[in-house]
């Protein structure tokens, strides 16, 4: 697989953008007011758990030159420990998604969908926290500037 590193910062908005949506649809369809958010709701959700898998990989093949900043090793792990969570979280509700989906199911998908929104709130703090963390890195460290250019006199700014 090729380095998605170079692209982590796009993969992982998206994410946030998705299944950030996603999960918010997901509530506004039990609603029963808005019927095209039940759809979109599966749809976003489903295309968010597969970018926070991207997300990750991407993260992983990132991770290597912002370490080596010095004082960012913690942030960065931080950062990369609640990816994980995030991920695992989102992967979780969009397998209930797609268990509501099951025709044999059918006189139960209220409920799943129910327990898709309500792991759903976790999954949104999950998303907020993996974000303020990536802005720490992003601000507090100005996201490794100086490591492309490999001038180690740019860290000092």
């Amino acid at each position: 697989m090729p380095n998605l590193g170079y692209y982590h910062p796009q993969i992982v908005h998206f994410v946030i953008a998705g299944a950030g949506l996603g999960i918010f649809f997901r509530w506004l369809s039990l609603t029963g007011k808005l019927s095209w958010t039940d759809r979109a709701a599966t749809a976003l959700i489903l295309l968010g758990a597969v970018a926070a898998w991207f997300a990750v990989t991407s993260g992983a093949d990132a991770h290597g030159a912002p370490e080596r900043i010095p004082g960012v090793g913690r942030a960065v792990q931080l950062h990369e420990d609640a990816g994980h969570d995030a991920r695992n979280v989102l992967l979780l509700i969009a397998l209930l998604e797609v268990v509501a989906l099951v025709p044999a199911l059918v006189k139960w998908r209220r409920w799943i969908l129910a327990g898709s929104a309500l792991v759903g709130v976790g999954g949104a703090y999950e998303i907020y926290d993996v974000g303020r963390l990536g802005g720490e890195l992003v601000y507090s460290y100005a996201g490794g500037v100086g490591i492309r250019s490999g001038d180690s006199t740019d860290v000092n700014r």
